[in-house]
């Protein structure tokens, strides 16, 4: 059985969250072999994965929601990172063979890779910092929570948003990291829908 891709367009933080966790709930029991969602996430919102800092965000949460960002505890790993309209998140909830961790997210990795080189941005993946870049550049957020051999969360790539969010924190508690979209690379508009449908085709 193929697993679903299913297009959510704009969608808050919370509402795709319950998307995932239902989801999950169906992979355990049987009832399904996984879904991969594609969506935006709007309103923009911060996340503070297990291993965040609380600190590697630079002003007041109280301040953060008169800018227009929420702010959201999860399950994913990581550290603290934004999601905000024109980045392309990918939400992954698949059953995991046992021992297959590494497998699954060097595929996705590498799907995320020939995507990107197809509209002339070559990336890479670097072991000691999480994410895709662009020579010192980040393009790319990665973060699962893999318990329960269900997988969740995913990628946020980058494409034509406005990188603004990231100067309120430390994005991923990589001090000084420099953070650029497909846009800021190309010097041109590119939508999510176009590098959504190249990444749907190489997934």
């Amino acid at each position: 059985m193929k697993h679903l891709i299913k297009e959510l367009g704009k969608i808050n933080y919370d509402a795709a969250e319950k998307l995932q966790l239902e989801e999950r709930e169906r992979v355990k029991n049987g009832e399904s072999s996984g879904t991969i969602f594609f969506l935006e996430h709007q309103p923009a919102v911060i996340t503070l994965g297990k291993n965040a800092i609380e600190s590697n965000i630079l002003i007041p949460e109280k301040f953060l929601a008169t800018k227009g960002y929420d702010v959201r505890k999860v399950s994913r790993g990581g550290d603290v990172t934004v999601h905000e309209p024109g980045q392309l998140v990918v939400y992954f909830v698949l059953p995991l063979k046992p021992k297959a961790v590494r497998e699954f997210v060097d595929g996705i990795m590498k799907a995320v890779i020939s995507s990107l080189l197809e509209i002339g941005v070559k990336a890479s993946f670097d072991d000691k910092k999480p994410g895709l870049w662009v020579e010192d550049r980040k393009i790319c957020s990665v973060g699962f929570d893999l318990t329960g051999r269900v997988s969740m969360h995913g990628i946020a790539l980058n494409v034509c948003n406005t990188l603004e969010g990231f100067s309120l924190i430390v994005p991923c508690g990589l001090s000084g990291v420099k953070m650029t979209s497909i846009s800021k690379e190309l010097n041109k508009s590119v939508s999510v829908q176009e590098i959504s449908l190249i990444l749907k085709h190489n997934l």
